[in-house]
């Protein structure tokens, strides 16, 4: 015979389940669609061109360039393997699920200095424009672009333009990412 104790501990223990079973199930429906097979899993970076917006840049701002034009590289590569994107050191050819990326980037950092004092108002804002591009490496056709842009107008002693400037890109990455990651691979 069943004791009424272990009848009730049987009831309890079937109550909890029958509560937790469908947070199980749908945990498992969300692994299966992430694990989804995605067409393109890999990239190679072919362009990353930067253009200063200023007609007569100082000194400082071609320093300032040349030190983003070297750290985007390195800034893109993160970024696409954080999207879970293997990155190419060289281009894959005509392989199938890579993609080639041309990155474009304008920008005009504006006036840290006035920035500081006014950028409430919009003094001396800086601005950036993104433009990413993904073409399929085997038809050399576009599968899809992303194009970002924003502006600096405030921040701690006018703020870190160049550091906002490479959050931008990876900001358009991460958006172009996500298109490529909602691009079924085919069934074969």
């Amino acid at each position: 015979m069943i004791s009424a104790c272990t009848r009730r501990t049987g009831a309890l223990i079937l109550l909890a389940f029958m509560t937790v079973a469908p947070s199980f199930s749908a945990m498992a429906a969300d692994a299966k669609a992430e694990e989804a097979p995605r067409k393109y899993t890999q990239a190679y970076v072919t362009d990353i061109v930067v253009k200063l917006l200023d007609s007569e840049p100082d000194e400082k701002r071609i320093e300032d360039k040349k030190t983003m034009e070297m750290k985007l590289p390195q800034s893109t590569r993160k970024k696409l393997q954080d999207e879970g994107l293997t990155v190419a050191d060289t281009d894959p050819g005509p392989v199938a699920g890579a993609v080639r990326l041309k990155i474009a980037m304008d920008y005009d950092p504006g006036n840290r200095a006035l920035r500081w004092v006014g950028g409430m108002f919009g003094a001396g804002k800086g601005t950036v424009s993104v433009k990413v591009e993904a073409v399929d490496a085997v038809t050399g056709g576009s599968v899809a672009t992303e194009e970002y842009s924003d502006s600096k107008r405030m921040g701690g002693a006018g703020g870190d333009f160049y550091g906002f400037a490479i959050d931008a890109v990876d900001e358009a990455l991460e958006n172009l990412a996500e298109k490529l990651a909602a691009i079924p691979k085919p069934v074969q």
